[in-house]
């Protein structure tokens, strides 16, 4: 998958509350996954790409994305900045994400 796919796939991941797939292109799947019962309240209104830049000849790059949503529970729009950290697996042939899990504040996490 060419870089520009792997990144609007995930995008759009996020934009349909496809979390799980979204989280699909994690590179660590050891970490602790995020509650998916908890995101399903989740609804994503915007998500924009504000900053990209690419390094390492190509093989990683950097993108800062503004992530807007509405817990349905609340019905209040709120936005997160998202840093992602995305790097060239060479031996998978695929483009994995290094950074964590946008953090959705949910009425289930206490936000």
């Amino acid at each position: 998958m060419k870089m520009e796919e792997a990144l609007n796939s995930y995008g759009s991941a996020i934009r349909w509350g496809a979390f799980q797939k979204a989280w699909s292109f994690q590179a660590d799947k050891l970490k602790p996954a995020p509650d998916f019962k908890a995101l399903r309240t989740i609804k994503v209104t915007g998500y924009e790409s504000v900053f990209r830049s690419v390094q390492d000849e190509g093989n990683t790059v950097l993108q800062t994305v503004e992530i807007r949503y509405i817990d349905n529970d609340r019905l209040v729009e709120k936005s997160l900045t998202d840093e992602q950290k995305w790097h060239f697996d060479v031996e998978k042939k695929q483009w994995l994400l290094d950074s964590p899990f946008p953090k959705f504040e949910s009425r289930d996490q206490g936000a």
